[in-house]
Order: structure tokens, then C-alpha cells, then sequence
């Protein structure tokens, strides 16, 4: 697809949804169709893993505190940006997550781009996705997957700034999406699927 300029400056879109639902696949897509930075949680933590290195649960969890806020530092500095990461919905009683609470405080208007995916295919390409080992990610059963997205997914979007909502079970048409995301406030704007994406791999 051939790079398209902003339509609209100091514009922020914050890709949510389950983890493994294609929030990243999606927000990269969109990042190079705008020609907008992207700022992806897990590619932080990830190059801290590779400086700091790998350990238990709790090393894990001390150096996910710190991605999230190395993701916020790098979106504040930033006029317009695509966010990524799995955000601590409000409404969720688990800690896990990025705190969404200073999104809200970013210099541009709020676009929430939600990957809607049924929780039984993003528990089944979360057990199938090879990612850093420092996520630790062997320790989860997909039956317990499946538990904890079906909650998660029962809360629905983060419900922050404009809401576009996306399904991911197969590859959105980004044009749609980019049309979706540069048209007018729509609280229930809605982009169709196109073809089929390699589950396991979103």
C-alpha cells in the first residue's frame, strides 16, 4: 500500500484488545500507512530483556512496570503516534496491563483502535506465537487463557476517545480502516474482515 500523509495531526491511536488478538500486526500496518511513529509495549520490553536479561516471574513483572513507563515517555514526547500494549481496563479487578490512566493526557485527540477477536482464537494463537522467552509465556495453560480472556473480553474497550472497532479474526482491510479512522466521530464505527490471518502468528 502506498504511505499516506496524516489526515489529521496530534492524533493518537491506542490499538486495544485481547493479548494475541493482532494489536501489533494491525498498528504496524497502520503506522507505515501514516507515516506515524509506533510505540509497542512489547518491543520495549523486549530490549530490556535483551540488556538486563531474563528471570523469574517477578523479574518480569518489575521490568513490565518499567516498559510502561519508558511507553509513556516516548508517546508524551511525541505529536502524533499508533500505541500498542495490553492496557489495564478500568473495569478489571487483575493488575496486569498498562495503567491507561495518563493516555488522557497526551497533546491530541484520542482515537481507540479495539482488535475485537473471540477469546478461544486468541488464547489458541497466544499458545501457538514464539515470543522472547523473558515473557515467560510456556506457563500459561490455554485452558486458563481462555478463562482469564473471556473475562477480559466480557469488559469490552477501554472506552477512551473515539472509538473504532476492528475485528482481527482474519486481516482487516487496512484502507477501510485508515477510512474508519479519518471520517467522522462515529461511537460505533465498525471495519469488516478481509482474508484469513495465520492464527498463531498475529
Amino acid at each position: 500500500m502506498k504511505p499516506v500523509r496524516p489526515l489529521v495531526q496530534h492524533r493518537f491511536i491506542i490499538l486495544s484488545g485481547l493479548p494475541a488478538s493482532g494489536k501489533s500486526t494491525l498498528g504496524r500496518a497502520i503506522a507505515s500507512a501514516l507515516q506515524l511513529p509506533i510505540f509497542d509495549k512489547d518491543e520495549i520490553l523486549e530490549a530490556m530483556f535483551a540488556s538486563l536479561g531474563v528471570g523469574n516471574s517477578e523479574w518480569r513483572r518489575k521490568l513490565s512496570r518499567s516498559a510502561d513507563e519508558e511507553l509513556c515517555k516516548q508517546a508524551s514526547e511525541s505529536p502524533s503516534a499508533i500505541i500498542t500494549s495490553w492496557w489495564r481496563h478500568p473495569n478489571s479487578v487483575s493488575e496486569s496491563g498498562t495503567p491507561i490512566e495518563w493516555l488522557s493526557s497526551l497533546p491530541g485527540e484520542l482515537v481507540e483502535l479495539h482488535c475485537s477477536c473471540s477469546p478461544s482464537i486468541a488464547a489458541g494463537r497466544f499458545i501457538a506465537r514464539r515470543r522472547h522467552p523473558g515473557h515467560l509465556d510456556g506457563r500459561h495453560a490455554y485452558a486458563e487463557l481462555l478463562a482469564r480472556f473471556k473475562q477480559q473480553a466480557a469488559l469490552g474497550p477501554l472506552a477512551i476517545g473515539r472509538l473504532v472497532q476492528v475485528s482481527t479474526e482474519e486481516t482487516p482491510k487496512v484502507a477501510e480502516v485508515l477510512a474508519k479512522l479519518s471520517g467522522p466521530p462515529d461511537e460505533n464505527s465498525s471495519v469488516a474482515p478481509a482474508a484469513k490471518v495465520q492464527r498463531g502468528h498475529p
